[in-house]
């Protein structure tokens, strides 16, 4: 792949807004296109982000509406390369958990994530050249209390991503997934309810099966995008079905 046009989906806030401002800046970028359901924030990072040898677009995405997702897909079809981190969070224990909560976050999480990869694996492959990454989470692979229906939408568009990487492939489109710890960002302080401040959160806390992160440090958004940027790039180019944690040690590599 030479330079193209970067698609960042969920860049209004948090890690999407930090993989924008770093695709900005990669060579492999010619044309970078932040799409999402807040209009505002993704106006005024375009604003942030748009030079003469840059240009910038807004594309306004439903990824909970199947129609609003092939509707980006169509206009932005020249996608090189594509990173995925829209999502939503929802906690609430096991116990009372309800079928509307999991699917309200299936909805984007799993469905909306995957369908939005599939209609750009099907434009790459026409070119036989593209890069996808999508944003997953530790939770993923590592039990949350109160996490059920955030755990296992993450669990399952891991999976799928995975699966669909095995027809995609061998036609020349790479798809990988980066999976945060905790990450300073406006969905990880739905998380602190249980902790008092950042610091306590790294400590752990042994009463929810939270272990103390190894390097002692909560993540930052421009961390996670830096993996990102990399698994998009020319330098990842025989990485496939990869889930890249970046966690502090905190899964102990498991």
């Amino acid at each position: 792949m030479t330079s193209g046009t970067t698609v960042v989906v969920g860049a209004a806030h948090g890690i999407g807004a930090a993989i924008a401002r770093r695709v900005a800046r990669e060579t492999w970028t010619s044309k970078l296109i932040i799409a999402g359901i807040s209009d505002a924030p993704m106006h005024s990072l375009a604003s942030e982000l748009r030079r003469d040898d840059l240009p910038v677009e807004v594309v306004h995405v439903d990824l909970a509406d199947q129609s609003s997702i092939a509707a980006l897909v169509a206009a932005t079809g020249e996608a090189e390369r594509v990173a995925i981190a829209a999502g939503i969070y929802t906690s609430a224990p096991a116990l009372e958990t309800t079928r509307e909560q999991i699917e309200s976050v299936m909805a984007i999480n799993l469905f909306g994530v995957f369908f939005t990869a599939q209609g750009y694996s099907r434009e790459m492959i026409s070119r036989r050249s593209g890069s996808i990454v999508a944003i997953g989470s530790i939770s993923g692979r590592f039990p949350r209390m109160g996490q059920v229906a955030y755990g296992a939408a993450k669990a399952g568009m891991r999976q799928a991503l995975r699966i669909l990487a095995l027809d995609t492939v061998p036609l020349g489109v790479r798809i990988n997934v980066v999976s945060p710890g905790p990450t300073e960002t406006e969905m990880m302080h739905k998380l602190m309810a249980d902790h008092p401040d950042l610091k306590n959160l790294a400590a752990g806390n042994l009463d929810s099966f939270r272990p103390a992160v190894p390097d002692a440090n909560v993540g930052r958004p421009e961390q996670v995008a830096a993996a990102a940027a990399f698994l998009l790039s020319p330098d990842s180019a025989h990485i496939a079905f990869h889930d890249l944690y970046i966690d502090g040690g905190e899964t102990l590599g498991i």
